[in-house]
């Protein structure tokens, strides 16, 4: 293997030099320099007379007399070509008419990339040119006579000789020269554009498939060689000159250095990292390409202040990221797929880099087979790697499926034995749960609680937690009994044996009985929750003088906790309602306080103001004036509520002491006694260090039937159930409140 791969490097490396050698001398040599135009379609790059330029500093005139005149030597190739050259060439041919009338010609340049081109046309033996054209790269307007993705120009050879001379000066220059007629380049054209549209077409195919890919699968990899798809199609589309027949001629040069200079080799680079899984296959191979593709972007600049030498440092970045690519592929080559499939499609596209350097330096004639192999591997490698990245998704899909079916598997067992588990830890619950969902019935056909499946789902959470650590104790001590009484049947008791069950006896005593009076503590509230309030006497009440008999029975509570609480109205407020539900209302409000409000030590001030609402603004108004009321509103100035578990504090079992014996009822309690029995709403504020303020809407119950307002009741609580049903959920009693359902 390290033979081959030395041997690989080895190849690449004299590929990558071979443009920088000098172009050998052709051993059938054209030496004349004049061509008789006898033909539609003639090749002048062999019978050209060149001339170096390295100073960039000759005129036409220095060229035509003089020294320099001299040095033109006869090109050796048919495609006469200089790579990463600073210098600019000079040539210069001789065509003769032989026929009696004028000969109309296009001089093809079938070579795109000219930073400067200049032709000058002489008839017969004249010193003054009779045509001349320029083309400058980042010109406003190429300076070519026909758009082409190559310079065209028109030539009408007069009878006799027409001399030309030609000026060139690129990075990489080349004189791929043809003299055509305007049949024989629209043939070529059609060929072109027949060739030029198989290859894209396969590329968009391609590029549209991996894109489907990327949708379906969404995988890193996959992105990656769609945008390095598109690349190639931009690629293409430059290399072969098309910006320069469809765009500005200064927009054509940038893209030419953007798109085609760089920007592929990185990108192209980048997915070899991801392809290959080289992070975690080869990581210091993968720190390499990307410092390699770091540098190419930052070589760009170059190009511009130094366009030799940036696409020198460009040509060796990236022939430093083919070999480390392709020494990674090699090395994974038995062990991956995804490694062979990968030399597959990247070894075409290192070919296109080869051919496209000995084309540019002139050791390939610019035919129509080089054109080919300068685009149409590229379509072949990412097909290649198209089909790779497919099989990678593949494989990898399946991969997920197995350990997905594995996971599945190990779910349903462990279900399994969680269920027989469960099955076997509550069977003594069963009463229990039946007595509950006896209770939940009840209270549902009531319309007691708006949100009982929450507080049924509560309860049982709750109280299987102690009666699950009682079942577990008590499992424990029937396990130390049945070993107690083998040790007595065997005769083998000992005194330390009989104290550490005793004290283990005593020890699990204990926890059972603080967990079924913790049981039967959540039991007896959920009782209180859902007992029948029908029989509490409604009456008619003056409501501060009732509320200030409220205080006073609270007042050994208060003043144990260093707290004041008073009673403010604005004028009598006489209303008909069940006052022992309020007073129940008011002390869990006070008892909230006093629990939550204050730090220790603290003593808070608790106000309650009421009230007398105008007629027709109370709950349950309808228009007639009938309904009427009263407001109390609840104010302390503890520490309030966090803004983050106000819209859950009406909630059942919501408490943020149930470690130190909350149940979460309290709020939920007056809740349902407001909304429910006096008919009325309860809203919560509070800011953090300002307090919380309790505001209840009582209506005024006089003239109002009791059985029509149960009936009623229930019928908002029918309506209340098809809104939550409406809305995919059922709702809390903040919601409740919140949307206006709750009356």
């Amino acid at each position: 293997m390290g033979c081959r791969l030395r041997a690989v490097l080895a190849v690449l490396l004299f590929l990558a030099f071979v443009p920088m050698a000098p172009v050998a001398a052709r051993a059938d040599a054209v030496t004349a320099n004049t061509v008789t135009v006898d033909g539609p379609d003639l090749s002048l790059g062999g019978h050209l007379e060149l001339l170096e330029d390295k100073g960039r500093d000759l005129t036409l005139a220095d060229v035509m007399s003089g020294p320099a005149a001299s040095r033109f030597t006869p090109a050796t190739r048919d495609t006469p070509g200089f790579a990463r050259t600073h210098s600019a060439y000079w040539a210069r041919i001789t065509l003769d008419n032989p026929t009696d009338g004028t000969i109309d010609r296009l001089l093809v340049f079938a070579y795109p990339y000219y930073r400067s081109l200049d032709l000058y046309v002489f008839a017969g033996d004249g010193q003054i040119p009779v045509a001349q054209r320029h083309v400058a790269e980042g010109a406003a307007a190429r300076g070519t006579d026909i758009p082409h993705r190559y310079p065209v120009f028109t030539l009408a050879l007069p009878p006799g000789r027409t001399v030309l001379y030609m000026r060139v000066e690129h990075y990489f220059a080349s004189f791929a020269l043809y003299l055509r007629s305007s049949d024989a380049q629209a043939q070529v054209d059609r060929r072109d554009i027949l060739l030029h549209g198989l290859t894209f077409g396969v590329l968009i195919i391609a590029a549209a498939y991996q894109f489907a890919l990327v949708v379906m699968a969404g995988v890193e990899v996959g992105v990656t060689l769609l945008f390095y798809a598109l690349i190639t199609l931009a690629y293409i589309y430059g290399q072969l000159g098309y910006p320069w027949e469809h765009l500005p001629a200064d927009l054509a040069s940038h893209y030419y250095r953007e798109v085609v200079g760089t920007l592929p080799v990185a990108v192209g680079q980048i997915f070899a990292v991801q392809f290959l899984d080289l992070r975690r296959r080869q990581p210091w191979i993968a720190r390499l390409l990307l410092l390699s593709t770091g540098l190419l972007v930052l070589d760009t600049p170059l190009h511009y202040l130094d366009p030799a030498r940036g696409s020198g440092i460009a040509q060796a970045l990236a022939l430093l990221g083919s070999a480390l690519t392709l020494t990674a592929a090699v090395r994974d080559l038995r062990r991956s797929v995804n490694a062979r499939f990968f030399l597959l499609g990247f070894l075409p596209i290192v070919g296109v880099a080869v051919v496209w350097s000995l084309r540019a330096s002139g050791v390939l004639p610019a035919a129509i087979w080089t054109e080919a192999a300068l685009y149409a591997p590229n379509a072949i490698g990412l097909v290649l790697l198209t089909f790779g990245v497919a099989y990678r998704i593949g494989k990898e899909r399946e991969e997920r499926e197995r350990a997905l079916e594995a996971s599945e598997a190990a779910l349903r067992r462990a279900n399994d034995e969680l269920e027989d588990r469960v099955r076997t830890r509550t069977a003594e619950l069963t009463d229990s749960l039946e007595k509950l969902k006896r209770s939940q019935d009840a209270l549902v056909q009531a319309e007691k609680l708006a949100s009982l499946g929450q507080l049924v789902a509560g309860v049982a959470h709750e109280i299987n937690t102690p009666i699950g650590v009682t079942l577990t104790t008590a499992s424990h001590v029937s396990e130390r009994v049945t070993a107690i009484d083998h040790l007595v049947r065997d005769g083998r008791l000992r005194r330390s044996d009989l104290t550490d069950f005793m004290g283990e006896l005593a020890e699990s005593s204990r926890l059972m009985l603080s967990n079924i009076g913790r049981a039967a503590s959540l039991i007896q509230s959920f009782k209180q929750v859902s007992a029948d309030q029908s029989s509490e006497e409604r009456r008619r009440v003056e409501l501060c003088a009732y509320m200030e008999e409220v205080l006073s029975s609270l007042g050994p509570n208060l003043r144990r906790s260093g707290h004041t609480a008073e009673v403010v109205c604005h004028g009598p407020v006489e209303l008909e309602t069940y006052p022992g539900l309020l007073a129940q209302v008011l002390t869990n409000f006070v008892s909230n306080s006093i629990l939550h409000a204050y730090e220790p030590g603290v003593r808070g001030r608790i106000t309650i103001t009421a009230r007398r609402l105008p007629s027709g603004e109370g709950p349950g108004a309808q228009g007639d004036g009938h309904a009427g009321g009263a407001e109390v509103v609840y104010q302390d100035d503890g520490r309030g509520i966090p803004a983050a578990i106000l819209p859950r504090i009406f909630d059942p079992f919501f408490t943020t002491r149930r470690g130190a014996g909350g149940t979460g009822l309290g709020l939920n309690i007056v809740y349902n006694l407001v909304t429910h029995r006096l008919k009325g709403t309860v809203t919560a504020a509070s800011e953090a260090g300002a307090g919380t303020r309790f505001t209840l809407v009582l209506p005024d119950l006089r003239g109002r039937d009791l059985e029509i307002d149960d009936l009623a009741a229930r019928g908002d609580a029918r309506g209340d159930e098809r809104a939550a049903d409406a809305g995919g959920r059922p709702h809390t009693p903040d919601t409740l409140v919140a949307t206006g359902f709750a009356r």
